[in-house]
């Protein structure tokens, strides 16, 4: 719902008053995945002016409910500002719903349609829109497919790789290892079982199909060749086979990973949303306009999960870095030189991130821990001690990224809902 237009003015005044340019960006960001010059106002209004174009914006994007939360939940003891929100926009002042109530009011709307499609103003709007939902079908099942996909490597993760080792060399002689490895290798045929299936909700394209076909093949190869060297009491083929799905599961799940992120950061949701909009114009009723409001609050969502994902996914890049520091065995003046090196660019993006949500306990902590490193980093001993230090701060870094792992991972998992009435919906516009 659009802010009232004789608000605007005064809300522009407090907003202003409230938030320097760097806080509106990095509101901005986290609210709807998009920078603040880059997608909401020209770089060239200040103050009062640019709080005026930015509020017209996100309310002509229906995004005014995400966004004046975020400025809230920044200043929530501005009497003023919170009492004029409340007037404009009183959604913003309650909880919003979350993806899975929102991706409800979807599937309603979408069924709501379908219902209807012997209305001919309904058909005719939406049949011009065909191509857009076969597009965007493909690329929510798509999405599906490689989330589908990396749970079944997941369940089967080679932690006891060692224990199974051993059991591989134990075979000429201890039953019962060889009994573990019979099990470990049913897992992985049934997980190519289901991966397989997963593949087939991959849409028809040959690549992609084939691309992931590949590694099941390689997997159920080295299943099957345990398999022979548990019965020919074989120890270095049930070896080899081993370090080819350590190589499998090591390597994949990260691919897999990068596609999921991939995928739904390419979601066409506005694409969604302007058929849903071309609909509602036909006199389309109110399951329709909320399925088109949960829409607009989906989008931004989504997005700016997507956007905190890939610059979490950075920083653990450099994580990766200063672990590999240790890892060599450096040490003294060399390993402090080349710790700082790389520690000065993710100190930056971790206080960036942190910059988005000053106020959360998770964030406290972390910006807690970087003192500690630049402090351990002052004394310039690569000892324990220092490593100790800079551990403290990785965990804590890395529990945040699967934070925020897990977050967009479930709110996929909770969009991928809509491809069935979406199915539906194409199968009836066929001619």
């Amino acid at each position: 719902m659009a802010l009232p237009p004789l608000l605007i003015e005064p809300l522009s005044e407090e907003v202003a008053r409230l938030f320097t340019t760097d806080d509106l960006k990095r509101i901005m960001l986290k609210a709807t995945g998009l920078g603040l010059h880059e997608e909401w106002v020209p770089d060239n209004l200040v103050g009062r002016q640019k709080a005026f174009a930015l509020l017209e914006a996100v309310s002509r994007q229906d995004a005014e409910p995400l966004v004046l939360a975020e400025m809230l939940a920044r200043r929530p003891h501005a009497a003023e500002f919170a009492d004029l929100v409340g007037r404009a926009c009183p959604e913003a002042r309650a909880a919003l719903p979350g993806t899975v109530r929102q991706v409800e009011e979807v599937i309603s709307g979408l069924t709501e349609i379908r219902a209807r499609l012997d209305e001919a103003p309904v058909r005719e709007r939406l049949s011009q829109s065909r191509d857009r939902l076969s597009m965007i079908v493909d690329t929510v099942d798509s999405l599906d497919a490689y989330k589908s996909l990396h749970e079944c490597l997941h369940q089967i993760q080679i932690k006891q790789f060692r224990a199974l080792n051993d059991a591989a060399r134990a075979l000429p002689t201890d039953l019962r290892q060889a009994a573990e490895l019979r099990v470990y290798c049913n897992q992985l045929r049934s997980a190519c079982v289901m991966a397989r299936s997963a593949v087939d909700q991959l849409p028809p394209a040959p690549i992609p199909r084939a691309t992931e076909t590949l590694w099941i093949d390689a997997l159920e190869a080295a299943a099957a060749q345990v398999q022979d060297a548990i019965d020919g009491a074989d120890p270095a083929g049930a070896r080899s086979a081993l370090r080819q799905i350590r190589w499998i599961i090591q390597n994949t799940p990260p691919r897999l990973n990068s596609l999921i992120f991939a995928t739904a950061s390419a979601l066409p949701l506005d694409d969604l949303a302007h058929a849903l909009e071309d609909v509602a114009g036909a006199d389309g009723g109110e399951p329709i306009r909320a399925a088109l409001r949960s829409l607009r609050l989906i989008i931004p969502t989504i997005r700016s999960e997507v956007v905190e994902h890939r610059e979490w996914q950075e920083a653990d890049i450099r994580i990766t870095e200063l672990d590999q520091l240790f890892e060599r065995g450096g040490s003294g003046s060399d390993l402090i030189e080349e710790f700082a090196a790389i520690w000065i660019e993710l100190k930056a993006m971790v206080q960036e991130l942190v910059a988005r949500d000053p106020d959360a306990a998770w964030a406290r902590r972390i910006l807690a821990y970087l003192e500690d490193v630049d402090d351990a980093l002052a004394r310039e001993q690569a000892d324990a001690s220092f490593e100790a230090t800079y551990s403290a701060f990785r965990g804590e870094a890395q529990i945040r990224f699967l934070t925020v792992d897990s977050r967009l991972k479930g709110d996929c998992s909770a969009l991928v809902r809509i491809s069935l009435p979406l199915h539906r919906l194409l199968a009836e516009l066929r001619p």
